[in-house]
This record gives C-alpha cells, structure tokens and sequence, in this order.
C-alpha cells in the first residue's frame, strides 16, 4: 500500500515493522539504512497528525469551555 493512502493506524503499524526488522540487526547495510529513512518519515508523519488531532481537541474543548462558561455565567445573573 502506498504511504500516501494509509492511515494513522496503518502507518504506527508500518513504522512497528521497520524498527521490529532494524532492532533485529540481521539487514544488509543499504536495506537498513533504506528502511532508517523510511522510518524517520513515517515518524514525521505520524507526529504531525498527532499535533493535528491535538490541536482540533484544544479548539474543540476551548469553545466549550467558553460556551459552558457563558452558560454558567447566564444561570448566575
């Protein structure tokens, strides 16, 4: 599957193999350090989803902690 079409979870799945098969040791020079790259790319990818997701939460809960707030405000005046 190209990497372009995967998902979150296909790509943790993916990155999982590549340091499963670098941590065994048994790879030719050129495979591992083809393999090093592929992983600090999906490393990339996967950290900048996760700042994504992270970022849409804050605003998610920001508006509704704003919300609840002036909710609350209300119910006191």
């Amino acid at each position: 599957m190209a990497k372009d079409k995967m998902n979150f979870e296909q790509r943790l799945e993916r990155l999982k193999a590549v340091v499963d098969s670098l941590e065994r040791g048994d790879l030719p020079l050129d495979k591992a350090l083809t393999l090093y790259k592929e992983g600090l790319g999906l490393s990339a990818e996967l950290g900048r989803t996760l700042d994504t997701a992270k970022n849409e939460v804050k605003l998610v809960q920001d508006g509704l902690l704003k919300e609840f707030a002036a909710l609350e405000a209300e119910a006191e005046a």
